[in-house]
């Protein structure tokens, strides 16, 4: 008689290569619900979101009228925006994600839809959005305002402020991965207890939790940041080889200032960027894991409720599971 298989278990201490692994067999296993989530309640956003930046770029690049003439501040300002938009879809990934996993918790593999996961949504409604008010200003401040200082630099003389920008970039190498992994792991603390809590409550957890825990946070972060980067790239290189090619044989076909070249390359650099972003859901998965394996780590809740259930009926008698 074969062993039930069972589902993954949230609540458990992983290593560096079971975290990843996890990450495969999760999304393994629920592919087809998981992107039909991000598809039907982040989906809209992104595309709105990729769309304005890209048509922006655009036209950013082709209008010679505009006062951010000079090379540095257009580079600067472009960045900006980019990392902006890069921004506002994590956030929104990362909402659609954490509920996505806390259905999963509830309801087991195979046992829940699309609808699921929105009605979990909207029970928490305002308390997403007071979080994501408060993590977009706390990322506004640290980003948004040194990026600004940068633009205004460089608009005054590009030379002078090429060392700043060149330190700028080893630091955002080294400090991002584990900054965004904390700010997005607050909408997975908040749900990591079977019920919302608040984003004060999520931030203190959070913290708690990635203290003493930063260069394996970035070790995690670094390998699917560059699995996810590379996956995007190959899904979105079809868009991004017709745009090139537009670009080279612009002349012989239309004219560069023409709407009609501007909203093909909109809605080329779009899908792109959008198949981009779906991939990169897959990085919440991990933040996911990594968050639930450190807070295993130090409470060890998980190995205390597997303990007490040795001997009793098992509650899960009713679920299908699907490894």
């Amino acid at each position: 008689m074969n062993a039930r298989p069972r589902p993954l278990r949230f609540d458990s201490v992983r290593n560096f290569g079971r975290i990843l692994a996890d990450t495969r067999n999760f999304v393994r296993e629920n592919f087809v619900v998981f992107f039909k989530t991000i598809l039907f309640l982040a989906g809209p956003f992104i595309l709105l979101t990729c769309a304005l930046e890209v048509y922006y770029q655009v036209n950013l690049v082709k209008d010679r009228d505009l006062p951010f003439n000079r090379l540095g501040t257009y580079i600067a300002f472009s960045q900006i925006l980019r990392e902006l938009r890069w921004a506002l879809n994590g956030f929104v990934v990362a909402i659609v994600v954490s509920h996505f996993i806390k259905v999963y918790r509830e309801k087991g593999p195979g046992k829940f839809e699309v609808g699921d996961v929105t009605a979990s949504l909207f029970k928490d409604f305002f308390g997403n959005a007071f979080t994501f008010l408060i993590l977009f200003g706390v990322v506004a401040v640290v980003t948004i305002i040194p990026g600004y200082l940068v633009m205004r630099m460089a608009s005054v003389n590009i030379s002078s402020v090429i060392p700043v920008i060149f330190a700028g970039f080893i630091a955002y190498f080294l400090l991002r991965f584990p900054f965004w992994y904390f700010i997005f792991s607050v909408f997975f603390a908040r749900t990591s207890n079977g019920k919302n809590a608040n984003v004060f409550q999520g931030l203190g957890l959070a913290g708690k939790v990635f203290s003493g825990n930063w260069w394996q946070t970035w070790a995690v972060f670094f390998v699917i940041w560059l699995i996810l980067f590379l996956l995007g790239r190959v899904i979105s290189l079809p868009a991004e080889i017709a745009q090139e090619i537009m670009k080279l044989y612009s002349a012989g076909f239309m004219s560069e200032d023409s709407e009609l070249w501007r909203l093909t390359l909109t809605i080329l650099g779009t899908f792109a960027e959008f198949a981009k972003t779906a991939i990169n859901s897959v990085a919440c998965i991990t933040i996911a894991l990594h968050f639930h394996s450190m807070k295993e780590k130090l409470d060890g809740e998980g190995t205390k409720k597997l303990i007490d259930s040795i001997g009793t009926k098992d509650e899960d008698e009713g679920i299908e599971y699907t490894w």
